[in-house]
């Protein structure tokens, strides 16, 4: 076995950073900087960001105008679809229809071209595998007898993850199954479980569930069968962390995300080894608002054992942007 680093970006993003690709690119470049200082890049090394942190392409640079002055998404989301609705096809003249079309189907090919050689030249540039947090899409594909990227089904928008090698290739994209009620189920499509297969690396054999997806025993159960050794857990929790628990009220927010998340959840399994979950913290937008502490986890061999007991390193704030960095023996 080698000692190996697993990494988890906990970013705090602003409005600014998707005003345009160089401010985006300028944002992970700066978080990656950060990170190259915490670790020991010479180490064969996994660096994994945020749920979402790459959704806000999808509408903030095609409309940056129109939303300046909208301080929530639900505010903003209603304004774009009110200014082109008369445009739309009629069976997509309901608001929810309207709302998908407009800020993720329509603007997905150049969404998905910034993050995904943002994130490429990210892993390119540091020699390492980077987990690029997750993008809201519809399903695309990159072929040249139809002219290059282009969407492959206009009627489902997936909360999908990236995987890329040192050498910049994406390796694998991951949908979320499960969806939280709310905004997420209204403007978001479930992903179908087959799409939830693991990737060999270098590093080992990685398995992706975006966030919520995280918390279901039957997904975990999967990747522990198909022996993956690292779990990530990109999330994007919307409750204040020291606050009661949206499910279990007396506990708090972030102990109930921790006894029952990434670092209690792989304890005693088969095969994984190691979690990895990085949060997303601030807000883009005001009803956006996220916090969270990232962890690098270890399966201690013991089922049932405390997350304390599997926690490598944890992030010491819930809304501040932080590095949390293990090494690690794969």
């Amino acid at each position: 076995m080698a000692k190996k680093n697993l990494i988890a970006v906990q970013a705090r993003m602003e409005r600014s950073d998707y005003r345009d690709e160089e401010s985006f690119r300028a944002k992970i470049g700066a978080l990656m900087q950060m990170a190259a200082r915490e670790a020991d890049f010479s180490l064969p090394t996994l660096v994994s960001f945020p749920e979402l942190i790459g959704m806000f392409l999808s509408f903030l640079p095609p409309y940056w105008d129109d939303l300046q002055d909208e301080t929530s998404l639900e505010a903003g989301a209603t304004k774009i679809v009110m200014q082109h609705f008369a445009s739309l096809p009629e069976e997509l003249r309901t608001p929810e229809a309207a709302a998908k079309r407009l800020l993720f189907v329509d603007t997905a090919a150049e969404a998905e071209r910034v993050y995904g050689e943002t994130f490429a030249a990210m892993a390119r540039q540091y020699g390492c595998y980077v987990a690029a947090g997750s993008i809201a899409l519809p399903p695309l594909e990159d072929e040249p007898s139809k002219g290059g990227r282009h969407v492959r089904d206009a009627t489902q928008v997936w909360n999908t993850s990236y995987l890329f090698s040192p050498k910049g290739l994406c390796l694998q994209r991951v949908p979320k199954v499960y969806l939280v009620p709310g905004l997420e189920e209204r403007l978001f499509d479930p992903a179908p479980r087959s799409e939830v297969i693991p990737a060999e690396t270098s590093l080992g054999r990685l398995g992706t569930l975006v966030c919520f997806d995280g918390f279901h025993e039957t997904l975990v159960e999967r990747y522990d069968s198909l022996g993956v050794d690292v779990l990530l857990k990109p999330s994007y929790n919307q409750h204040s962390w020291e606050g009661p628990s949206t499910y279990d009220p007396e506990h708090r927010e972030g102990e109930n995300w921790l006894r029952a998340g990434c670092p209690a959840i792989i304890q005693g399994r088969e095969n994984i080894r190691y979690g990895v979950n990085a949060m997303l913290v601030g807000a883009v937008f005001e009803d956006m608002y996220a916090e969270g502490l990232s962890s690098v986890s270890q399966n201690t061999g013991r089922p049932g054992a405390s997350w304390e007991d599997g926690v490598l390193a944890i992030a010491s704030r819930p809304d501040a942007e932080e590095i949390v960095a293990a090494v690690v023996e794969l």
